[in-house]
């Protein structure tokens, strides 16, 4: 609570939803090529302190600066893994949500869609609803969750998520996908490289190519999520 105005300033991620952090980047992404910083952090003060827009120019100028501080300090936070959280779920009861076990173990479909997902700013909720689901049965610190069904079910439910949930999430996946992406660089070079050493004891052109094609498609797409991920 910051003196003399009253404003709900949250104390960490854990007090952001994720719709609230969808709305602030649509707004970064629409100005990214502006200069105008004073309207980012009044927008962030508007979405992430729920403070009407029209009474920001009444807050007192050193509360002003110290919002947007903090506000600043939780976004650079790098939260631990979350496991589980507690959302409201479809039928208006409350359900405790568990994150996938195991990530190595995920199905193909789960995997696609969360590749697709996880670094789109406006479908993060359809992410988490591949990465957390409801917990159908625990035992101490372990659990089962429920099978995958697409994210269409949950994805409404999980606009609602935490956002400590999200980014550590995130930064999670994104660990696993450079550790599969080299996995992968790597066998489809090697099983290339034997092809054409079989077929002309060196590499063929045709195979020169696509390995070319693969590794600048792959460290490309490496690339671009490292940058969305910082």
């Amino acid at each position: 609570m910051i003196e003399d105005f009253k404003i709900n300033t949250p104390s960490s991620l854990r007090e952001i939803r994720l719709s609230q952090w969808m709305k602030y980047s649509k707004i970064l992404e629409a100005n990214k090529d502006s200069e105008n910083d004073e309207f980012l952090n009044k927008k962030a003060i508007e979405i992430f302190c729920g403070v009407e827009f029209k009474d920001i120019d009444k807050i007192p100028f050193n509360s002003f600066d110290n919002i947007v501080a903090h506000l600043s300090n939780i976004m650079s936070a790098k939260p631990k893994l979350v496991q589980k959280f507690r959302l409201i779920g479809t039928d208006d009861v409350e359900v405790e949500f568990g994150f996938v076990p195991d990530l190595d173990k995920m199905s193909y479909g789960e995997y696609k869609d969360l590749e697709t997902y996880i670094f789109d700013e406006q479908n993060l909720h359809r992410a988490m609803a591949v990465l957390y689901r409801p917990i159908k049965y625990k035992k101490g610190d372990r659990y089962l969750i429920h099978d995958y069904d697409g994210t269409d079910y949950l994805k409404e439910v999980m606009r609602d998520t935490p956002l400590d949930a999200v980014f550590s999430a995130r930064v999670f996946f994104y660990r696993l996908a450079r550790k599969l992406g080299h996995y992968t660089m790597d066998y489809t070079l090697k099983q290339l490289q034997e092809e054409g050493e079989a077929n002309s004891g060196s590499l063929s052109e045709k195979s020169g190519e696509i390995i070319k094609q693969y590794t600048h498609s792959l460290k490309e797409m490496l690339k671009e999520s490292e940058r969305l991920l910082n």
